[in-house]
């Protein structure tokens, strides 16, 4: 695991970024795919619920980002309490979205459900895709 740590801070700023703009364009494309199979399949709703958890899969890591470069340009005082805070705020507004797509519908939450989990598997994917690059360049 340390091996793998070290891999990850040898990143730069760009290639992060190229990671995250390469996830929120795939999950874009699979939400609208997402869409058009579940409208010709009958289950609109369900389709929106993905293009909700993509949403929400993406609001998250955007939050995250911003979040840990505002804790780490601050006074290095309290870091752990901050992020800790911050992230029970993250898991919070998460659990109250999902909440309400429990209440409204089954084919929304089902869809946000499988949205979400598409998200974080095309980020991680992404993420691996840059690891095996930057492995292979000396």
């Amino acid at each position: 695991m340390n091996g793998l740590g070290a891999l990850v801070e040898q990143f730069s700023l760009p290639e992060i970024s190229r990671v995250l703009k390469r996830t929120v364009y795939a999950g874009l494309v699979a939400g609208a795919v997402a869409v058009v199979v579940a409208g010709l399949l009958g289950h609109i709703l369900f389709g929106i619920g993905a293009y909700i958890g993509l949403a929400v899969g993406l609001a998250n890591i955007r939050a995250i980002t911003s979040q840990t470069a505002r804790v780490a340009q601050g006074d290095g005082s309290r870091i752990f309490r901050a992020l800790a805070s911050m992230t029970l705020f993250r898991l919070g507004a998460t659990t109250v979205v999902v909440i309400v797509l429990i209440v409204l519908n089954r084919q929304l939450r089902l869809g946000s459900a499988v949205g979400l989990c598409a998200f974080y598997l095309i980020f991680v994917l992404n993420i691996a895709t840059s690891i095996l690059r930057h492995k292979a360049v000396p």
